[in-house]
Parts: C-alpha cells; sequence; structure tokens
C-alpha cells in the first residue's frame, strides 16, 4: 500500500502516542513518579526484573532465585516476565535495569494498547463485508475505540501492576488476527494471533492471559456457530475451516508461551494457589453498586488515596461517559455478527466481574480450568470495557446515518439510568454526606458530557464534525479523569537507597543471608542488590512449605531462625531487632543499621541423627517440638534411610567448593553415615551427586533439602537446579519458532507472494 495512504494511520498512532505522554506528564517531564506509593511496580516488579537483568548480563538464565525466601523457582514464576520479547530488548539496552526503566515500560504499554485498538476497529470497521462508506471514515471512530480501551479503568486502576496492563494490551491485537484469520480463511492471520496471545502470555499476568484466551475461543465458538445458523459458508471458502484456523491459535500461541507455561504448571501445585476455596477465588468481586463507577469514576474516590466506598478497592469499569452512549448505537444487526458477539462478550465479562453477586463466577470456577487459582473477578470488567470500546466506535462511525428519533430516546433513556444509578448507589454507600461534593461532581460531569453526546446525534449540520470532536471530548474526559490518579512527587525507590548498607553487604564473604527488620528497606532489595533474603514482599506464588515454616518461625533468634542461616539483620536506625544475641557490626547508613546473628547455622550442615515422618503435617509437628535442634536432627519425609543417633567422634569438615544460584559444589568430611541438611528450599527441579553418581534428594525438616551421605569419609556433594519442565518447554517453543520462521520463508519466497509484492510496488509507483 502506497505510503501515503498511511498517512491518517501513522498520524492517528502519533496522536495515541502524544496522549499517552500528556497522561503519564511526572514520568514525561521528569516530575515525578509512577504509581502512588510505588505499588507492585516498585516493590516487586522492579527488584524482579533487576535481578533478571542482571543475571542474563552475567551469562546466566535465572531458573533459579536465591535472592528471597531461601530460594524459589524463578523463571517457572509467570510474574517474572523472564522471556517476554519486550523485556528481553529493554534487559538488552538497559543491564542496570533503572526504576525510569519500567515507568516506560508502563507508558509504552498504554500507547501499544490503544495502537491494537485502533488497528482492530479499522479492521472491523473497514471489513469487506461490513457497510462501510470509505475507509478514511472510520479514522476518528478507531481513535474514539482506542481511547476509550487504553485509559479504562483496568489499565487506570493498575498502573502500579504493570504485567496485568502489559498482557490486556494485546487483546486487540489478538482479536484483529484471529478475525483476518476466521473471516479470509488465512492460516498467517490465525498464526499471528497465536504469536500474539503467545507473547501476551510471556508478560507474566494468568488471569488475563486467561482472559485473553477465553475472548479469542469464545469468538472462534461465535463465528462457527454464527455461521451454521445465519449464513451460508460461500462455495469458494475451502479448508482450512474455522475450527482448524482455531485450533492453530491455541497451538502456536501454547508453542510460543511453553518454555514459561510448562514450568508454571509444574510450581503451582506447591504454592499456596493450588487451589482457593471460593470465598477467597471470590474476593475482590464488584458489588452492585459499584455500577455506578460506569458512569462516573468520582462518586467513591478515584485511586488508593481517595477511594471512600464501603469495600475492598476494586476496577469501576469506568472507561468515559460517551463511548456508553455510543455504544447502544452500533448497528446490530451487521452482516457476519461481530457487534453481537461484543455485546455478549461484554456482557459476560460485566457478570463475571460481579463475582460472587452472581452465580455466572461460581460457574465458571467450578467448570473452566485454572479458575480455581485465580481471584479478584472484578479485573473481568476490562472485556465489558473492551466491547463497549468497540461498539462505541461502530456506533460513532454510523452516526452521520443514524435516526434522530432513536438516538434520542436512548440519549434520555441512558440519561434517566445514569442519574438513577448513581443516587441510589451512592445513597446506599454513604454513612455521611462528607464526600457529597464529589458525588455532585460526577454527576455534572456525567450528566454534561451525556448531553453533549446527544447533541451531537441529534445536530444534523454538525453530524460531519461530531466523531472529531467525539475524540477530543473522551480524551479530556479520560485523562482529566484519571492522570492524576496514580502521579506521586515521593520517590517510591527510597527503600532501596540504603547504599552504604548494601556495600557492606556485598562485601561479606558468603553464602550468607539477611533478615529485613526495617521500615527503611525495600523487602525485595535483596534482589536488586545481589543479596539473599530470608523472606520479600508478599507473592501469591511463593511456595507454601516454605511460606508455612516462615510463618512459624515466632521470634527472632530461635533454632528454627538460627537453621535459615540469617547472619545479618537490617533494622531501623537505634532500633535493636531481637536480643543481645544480635551484635550491632555496621551503622554508618543515617536510616538502618546492620546486626550480626552470633547463633546463625551455616548454610550446609551434617546431621548425624535423623527423625522418619509420614508426610509433610507430621515433619511440621517434628520441627514444632520443644526439644527438636535442627544442628542435631533432620526430619525427613518419605522413603529415606535411617541414621545413628547422634554426631560421632572423628575429624569433619564441610565448606563450598563453588557456590551459584543454579549449581553449587559442597565438600563434605563426615566420620559416619549422615544427612548433608541445606537450608535451601525444596523443589523437584533440583538434581543432586555425591562423587559424581547421582542420588536422591530428600524433603527436610518440613520445607528443605539433604543429601544422604552413607559411606564415612570426605565427599564432593553436587547439585544442580535441571527442572525437566522448563526442558520440555524450552524444546517446544524452539521447535515452534523454527516452524514459524520457516513457514515465514515458504511464503515470502513463494511465486504468489513475490507476485503480489511486483503489484504492490507497481501501485506504490
Amino acid at each position: 500500500m502506497p505510503l501515503r495512504r498511511r498517512v491518517p494511520d501513522l498520524a492517528a498512532l502519533a496522536f495515541l502516542a502524544l496522549l499517552t505522554l500528556i497522561f503519564f506528564w511526572p514520568v514525561t517531564l521528569g516530575l515525578g513518579w509512577i504509581p502512588r506509593g510505588g505499588g507492585d511496580l516498585a516493590s516487586f516488579l522492579w527488584p524482579t526484573y533487576s535481578y533478571a537483568a542482571r543475571a542474563l548480563w552475567a551469562g546466566r538464565l535465572p531458573l533459579w532465585n536465591n535472592a528471597l525466601f531461601s530460594g524459589a523457582p524463578f523463571a517457572a514464576d509467570n510474574q517474572s516476565g523472564l522471556f517476554y520479547p519486550i523485556h528481553l530488548l529493554t534487559f538488552l539496552f538497559s543491564p542496570s535495569f533503572p526504576y525510569t526503566a519500567l515507568e516506560w515500560l508502563v507508558v509504552f504499554h498504554f500507547w501499544l494498547a490503544g495502537a491494537g485498538m485502533y488497528a482492530l476497529m479499522r479492521v472491523l470497521l473497514t471489513d469487506a463485508m461490513s457497510p462501510v462508506v470509505s475507509r478514511r471514515s472510520s479514522v476518528r471512530p478507531a481513535l474514539f475505540s482506542a481511547l476509550a480501551y487504553m485509559f479504562s479503568d483496568v489499565f487506570i486502576t493498575h498502573i502500579g501492576n504493570y504485567n496485568i496492563v502489559a498482557v490486556a494490551a494485546w487483546l486487540p491485537w489478538a482479536l484483529a488476527c484471529l478475525h483476518l484469520g476466521l473471516e479470509r480463511r488465512r492460516a498467517g492471520w490465525a498464526a499471528g494471533a497465536g504469536v500474539v496471545l503467545g507473547t501476551a502470555a510471556l508478560a507474566g499476568q494468568a488471569q488475563m492471559t486467561l482472559m485473553l484466551a477465553g475472548a479469542l475461543g469464545l469468538y472462534a465458538l461465535f463465528r462457527l456457530a454464527y455461521s451454521v445458523f445465519r449464513e451460508r459458508p460461500p462455495a469458494n471458502r475451502a479448508p482450512p475451516s474455522g475450527l482448524l484456523l482455531t485450533a492453530l491459535t491455541f497451538l502456536i500461541a501454547f508453542g510460543i508461551s511453553a518454555a514459561a507455561v510448562i514450568p508454571a504448571l509444574e510450581m503451582l501445585p506447591h504454592t499456596a494457589r493450588a487451589r482457593l476455596d471460593y470465598a477467597t477465588a471470590a474476593q475482590y468481586s464488584l458489588p452492585w453498586a459499584g455500577l455506578a463507577g460506569l458512569f462516573s469514576p468520582l462518586i467513591f474516590g478515584r485511586g488508593p488515596a481517595f477511594f471512600w466506598g464501603p469495600w475492598e478497592r476494586v476496577e469501576l469499569g469506568y472507561l468515559g461517559v460517551l463511548p456508553l452512549f455510543f455504544a447502544a448505537l452500533a448497528p446490530f444487526r451487521a452482516r457476519r455478527g461481530v457487534t453481537l458477539f461484543l455485546a455478549g462478550l461484554g456482557l459476560f465479562g460485566l457478570l463475571a466481574a460481579l463475582g460472587l453477586n452472581t452465580p455466572v463466577h461460581r460457574l465458571l470456577y467450578s467448570v473452566v480450568p485454572g479458575f480455581a487459582q485465580l481471584r479478584v473477578p472484578a479485573r473481568f470488567i476490562l472485556l465489558a470495557d473492551f466491547s463497549l470500546a468497540a461498539l462505541a466506535g461502530y456506533g460513532l462511525h454510523r452516526l452521520a446515518s443514524l435516526p434522530r428519533r432513536g438516538a434520542l430516546a436512548w440519549g434520555g433513556g441512558l440519561l434517566v439510568l445514569a442519574l438513577s444509578v448513581m443516587t441510589v448507589a451512592y445513597q446506599r454507600s454513604a454513612a455521611d454526606r462528607l464526600h457529597l461534593a464529589d458525588f455532585r461532581l460526577g454527576v455534572f460531569i456525567a450528566v454534561t458530557l451525556l448531553l453533549v453526546g446527544l447533541a451531537l446525534a441529534l445536530v444534523k449540520t454538525g453530524r460531519r464534525f461530531a466523531p472529531g470532536l467525539a475524540v477530543v471530548l473522551l480524551a479530556a474526559d479520560v485523562i482529566g479523569h484519571g492522570a492524576w490518579v496514580e502521579a506521586d512527587r515521593v520517590d517510591p525507590t527510597l527503600g532501596y537507597q540504603r547504599s552504604t548498607a548494601v556495600a557492606f553487604l556485598q562485601s561479606q564473604p558468603g553464602p550468607t543471608r539477611l533478615d529485613n527488620a526495617a521500615a527503611a528497606w525495600a523487602p525485595d532489595a535483596a534482589a536488586r542488590f545481589g543479596l539473599e533474603d530470608i523472606a520479600g514482599v508478599y507473592n501469591p506464588l511463593n511456595l507454601a512449605r516454605y511460606q508455612t515454616y516462615l510463618d512459624g518461625l515466632g521470634a527472632r533468634g530461635t533454632p528454627l531462625y538460627n537453621f535459615l542461616n540469617v547472619q545479618f539483620v537490617v533494622s531501623d536506625k537505634d532500633r535493636p531487632p531481637a536480643d543481645a544475641t544480635f551484635v550491632p557490626v555496621f551503622n554508618e547508613d543515617p536510616a538502618v543499621d546492620v546486626y550480626l546473628n552470633t547463633n546463625a547455622l551455616p548454610r550446609v550442615t551434617l546431621v548425624y541423627a535423623a527423625q522418619k515422618v509420614r508426610d509433610g503435617e507430621a515433619a511440621f509437628a517434628a520441627i514444632r517440638a520443644p526439644d527438636f535442634d535442627p544442628a542435631s536432627t533432620v526430619a525427613v519425609e518419605g522413603d529415606a534411610p535411617a541414621a545413628g543417633g547422634g554426631a560421632p567422634t572423628g575429624a569433619s569438615n564441610l565448606y563450598y567448593l563453588k557456590y551459584g544460584p543454579e549449581a553449587y559444589t559442597v565438600v563434605a568430611q563426615n566420620p559416619a553415615p549422615a544427612y548433608l541438611v541445606l537450608s535451601e528450599a525444596w523443589y523437584p527441579g533440583w538434581r543432586a551427586w555425591v562423587d559424581g553418581a547421582p542420588v536422591p534428594i530428600y524433603l527436610a525438616d518440613f520445607a528443605f533439602r539433604a543429601v544422604y551421605l552413607a559411606a564415612p569419609g570426605e565427599h564432593q556433594i553436587e547439585m544442580r537446579f535441571e527442572p525437566l519442565s522448563f526442558k520440555i518447554g524450552a524444546v517446544i517453543t524452539v521447535i515452534t519458532l523454527i516452524g514459524l520462521l520457516g513457514w515465514l520463508a515458504v511464503k515470502v519466497r513463494s511465486p504468489q507472494s513475490q507476485a503480489q509484492s511486483r503489484q504492490a510496488a507497481g501501485h506504490g509507483t
């Protein structure tokens, strides 16, 4: 296509970029930070991505995270986003991974969401099967849909949960590719949908990925049903069929993401998210009163600093007032039924977002694989906002030919509905009149915008300019309501700015661990600075056994605490973390002090007495017994060998020959059969060798690892993290990528493709 025909599209994408920069003015102008209070962006994602960038630049594939929680899978934790291509590019160009790099990733994915929605609507509104007048006439309606989607409530609410934003940004791209694949019966477009879905899955948010996959699957089923009951397929539409194309999409999506998905599936049963009870899974449901948030985000207070609603703060679905007006004006009798599908998808998303307030979510929890591991049903409002944004583009596109009587009836009805819903919701939620001014402002703005939308539809002479004016008004609406919500003038990285204490800890011979007892020290700082911590910020995918062990430690200085190799404790200035066995050793940092735990046990221990237990419950009871001492006894599960009753006489020695997160070697000299016990979290991907011979790794002390040394003498014990799940997933991903590249090469070199290229070149001249 000649470049001049692309100018409107390029201008539209540039316009979306400009509005994105305006929305994120603190980042653009360097005058502040996002999000307010740091959120997951500062506390979890920044140190996580920093750990990945540092490991990759060191030439190491970070399959294991030795920095937090006494070790845990890293790549298998889907939140790491390790294999997401955009992350890999960022790590390549920014090895130190400053916080600004993460902020700009958020900014970019907002734009990506808008660009994808624009592309989808250009496809839908200019589709050969749709009743369109002009390709150029769809530019402004597509822009309108893009703005409504990219600044909708899920995106605004989760500026601090970047991985949610990153996955959601790919939804319109995936649907556009699948639509073209099914509409044109082109395997290439169906494969493209699979590549997009697989890429989105790598961004690292399971719930959003499930939504994307569900939306694509529902669309494919809808197209199949629609073609069977409403259409007679043309005779020239030969295979591949819609079912085969859809299967191709999901097969490629799985292949692209297999290196991350298969390890994640292996990890899930070892976390607290293996299965949630329904009450837990339904937490953070959208309340009925929250539907008023579709008309105004102000009446319950927007953002973490201003929300006052009598429920847990969730997404309320605001995407602007004008999209609500134009969405109902979409041509629901259009051929191919896309608008009907969007209406159904939006209704489904709304009912699922209501969670425990409707039976839909409970049915999904009981029937759909993966639902029992997910919380926060309110996030499904994304599908409702996506559908409303797309339908609004349809409605705005047909505004010039719309009967004024229908627009007047809908506008009046929507005005009454908005006033009724907002008033009832506020009166039932507010226990006082403290927020009355915000309520009145929200009602005023909503009513004003609805009246403006009605005027655009009714004034016939202005309909030519209505789409452009609607875009401007929507931009003012969503930016004015959202740009201030997560802006902050307080640096969210202050908890990482403890350079003198960090330097002291980094200079200590290791391996050793620290414990954080300081508010001035970020919980995940160890991951950012190459240190090792026994804990970290809350992670829903923590290994369940280790988390249970950690929760049961009690006071600092107990035997179970000392077993974790906690040599140093970081504490706030002049605030000792425990008793006199914790000695201050560093006080040169202005905000924190570092204490030495004089009773800390080494990372590896030779234990000569074993207590065999049948399962985890018995192991936990054994280590919690008052007389249990992990320095002299180990509780082992399963078919583990018995051991003697105490330490024998004779020389013994124990030291690391080499140490790394995924591989290390220990030299042990034991005068009698013994267990080599490591205060490293147990996980099935670890393998062990004693003097070159493979040996089993036993679950020890409920959550840790042990190797049995049957023969006295000096031994080399090697441990490596080599999860079979990753090997299988990586092979599948590599085969998929090679297959796609080979297919692309064949398509590019085919005579038909070369003829089309020559034809396009001829048109261009």
